[in-house]
């Protein structure tokens, strides 16, 4: 896909004039938060849950070089094939290569955020491959030609009359109800499971005691892509694994419940290499590709790092009042929200995101909302922090900040010269201020406080005497 951070202020003011996508933004957010509530209402325990499902992934990323190199010995055990790609170029290269080795022709692909980060899906097109998204949703945004607008509902931005309009220009079926949408996706993909020749799918979480790959779902599409071909590659950021089974069933009593309000998803498949001899169902051959893609690199950022606490359940999505506004594709890339602002900014090049940081109000409703206590608006203001050290402004306001009395003399001038502060936005050398100052209506500049106080008592003083 096409990434746009650059054009993040433009992607904002845009989806801000349109009212239809603020509407079902509206009612989509709101179904899911009450969704959520709910579950969270009846879930004795919670807290203590959220704190064990923490505790799993806090232990996973302290012992991630020994978890993933246990991850490989146990999964090529049991018959995984396992590859390391440093980059997406990478990853690209080694799963169209494996599907040209194997003269795949259809690929099926359950919903995964990992394989849109990398672009897989023009990497396979370009190999000769015929490739289908089989999540619901995945499959509308695949016919509208766009990405996906949220990390668990990446169509959220539809409206049932917007995709009743797209099944009838790109099938030639006509339906209107949900349930009459989501058969003819069904008649649609099932010739393409019955067809294909690999399925890929993402990593919910793989666990390093076993070398099993756990993947949850909703609509048995997953399952289906990982036991009709007789192909499976299965894509893991590498933060994606965990120490044990236990550990696994820890995050597996928080993820459902914070995504989509359910006590547990309607399919968990736990597999553990491909079919063996005697099963009846599975693939005969199963690749994993484990993915850096700059995640080493914030690992060891330790005000940053525990952005790779998130196991995606998009709940800080559907609390962000940010994101109820301009929704998901204003973002400029894959992830969206407090917590996409926060991975595009680290996994992208720093040019390609210098607003992305600043797409946030810092109300802490996505910390608030975050099962696994993650603060979003603390590691945005630390990228805001790494954005401005070494420009002009961050230099002068370090050097006025360490200078008490010079700080006072500028501060004095500029009430003095300018006290509305209408000339800021003018002044030369300064992008950045003159960014902020035109974007907001500043209020005036005052007296400070301290040279009030000091004005008081001597008054009062001079009454006294």
């Amino acid at each position: 896909m096409e990434v746009t951070t650059r054009r993040f202020r433009q992607n904002t003011e845009d989806a801000c004039r349109n009212g239809n996508l603020r509407a079902v933004l509206d009612h989509a957010t709101r179904y899911f938060q009450s969704k959520r509530a709910a579950a969270l209402a009846v879930f004795d325990g919670r807290e203590e849950h959220f704190a064990r499902a923490r505790a799993a992934r806090l232990t996973a990323l302290s012992r991630l070089p020994e978890l993933l190199e246990q991850l490989e010995q146990n999964a090529s055990a049991a018959g995984v094939r396992v590859h390391w790609a440093t980059d997406a170029a990478e990853a690209r290269a080694l799963i169209s290569g494996i599907a040209r080795e194997n003269g795949v022709r259809v690929v099926v692909k359950g919903k995964s955020m990992i394989t849109e980060e990398i672009g897989l899906n023009e990497a396979l097109q370009s190999a000769g491959a015929e490739v289908w998204e089989t999540d619901l949703g995945e499959f509308i945004v695949q016919l509208a030609g766009e990405a996906p607008s949220h990390i668990i509902a990446p169509a959220i931005h539809k409206s049932r009359a917007e995709v009743a309009e797209l099944f009838q220009e790109k099938l030639g079926l006509t339906g209107q109800s949900i349930p009459e949408l989501t058969l003819l996706a069904r008649q649609a993909l099932r010739e393409k499971f019955l067809a294909a020749d690999m399925g890929v799918t993402g990593v919910n979480m793989a666990v390093a005691e076993t070398g099993s790959v756990i993947l949850v779902e909703n609509e048995g599409n997953i399952r289906m892509s990982t036991t009709c071909p007789p192909l499976h590659v299965a894509v893991m950021s590498l933060e994606k694994v965990v120490a044990t089974l236990e550990d696994a069933a820890d995050v597996l009593r928080a993820l459902p419940r914070s995504a989509t309000g359910q006590r547990m998803s309607s399919y968990v498949s736990v597999l553990t290499g491909p079919r063996k001899a005697g099963e009846a169902d599975g693939a005969k051959q199963m690749h994993l590709v484990i993915l850096d893609n700059g995640r080493s690199k914030v690992l060891a950022d330790p005000a940053l790092a525990e952005a790779l606490l998130c196991f995606r359940c998009g709940a800080c999505v559907n609390a962000c009042p940010v994101y109820q506004t301009v929704g998901g594709h204003a973002y400029g890339w894959i992830y969206s929200g407090p917590i996409g602002a926060v991975l595009n900014s680290l996994l992208l090049p720093p040019d390609d995101t210098r607003d992305t940081p600043y797409g946030c109000t810092l109300c802490g409703a996505c910390a608030q909302a975050c099962p696994l206590g993650i603060d979003h608006p603390k590691m945005l203001l630390a990228l805001r922090q790494q954005l401005r050290t070494g420009s002009g402004f961050g230099a002068l306001h370090t050097l006025l900040a360490r200078h008490p009395l010079a700080y006072r003399a500028a501060a004095g001038t500029a009430c003095a010269v300018d006290p509305d502060l209408n000339l800021l936005a003018r002044l030369p050398g300064l992008p950045g201020v003159k960014g902020f100052a035109r974007s907001r209506r500043l209020p005036s500049l005052k007296t400070p406080f301290s040279a009030r106080f000091r004005a008081l008592q001597t008054s009062r003083r001079k009454g006294d005497a």
